[in-house]
């Protein structure tokens, strides 16, 4: 019998070039919050949203329309924010006046309020 000797090269398997993976462009992020998002977000319906609204909870929403869709309300990405602490402050154990109080002590109170409501006199 014959001795076989191999190669180092012979023992290791030739890699196939692969292609590139092609890389799908990155989904610019959309700075702005629809009312969908703040439903997934705070797990409520949508009167309730506006309910946190009326309260200064969350800020006033902008709303707008394209032509396509009809009216919608659109928040910043800041509302994310506020969400997320009403979330985090009721699993707590607080009332929803309390958090209100919370929110104007860390956020202010002047953006919460709703577009044609008159702007609070402040007095020293």
């Amino acid at each position: 019998m014959a001795k076989r000797t191999t190669t180092k090269k012979a023992a290791v398997k030739k890699k196939v070039a692969k292609k590139p993976a092609k890389r799908r462009p990155a989904q610019p992020r959309n700075p702005f919050v629809y009312m969908q998002d703040m439903i997934d977000a705070l797990g409520v319906t949508r009167l309730t949203i506006h309910k946190y609204v009326l309260m200064q909870l969350l800020p006033a929403p902008v709303k707008v329309s394209d032509g396509k869709q009809g009216v919608r309300c659109r928040w910043s990405t800041i509302a994310l924010d506020h969400a997320a602490f009403i979330v985090e402050q009721q699993e707590v154990g607080h009332t929803l006046t309390e958090i209100a109080g919370m929110i104007a002590a860390r956020w202010g109170t002047v953006d919460k309020l709703p577009p044609n409501a008159p702007k609070p006199i402040f007095s020293m």
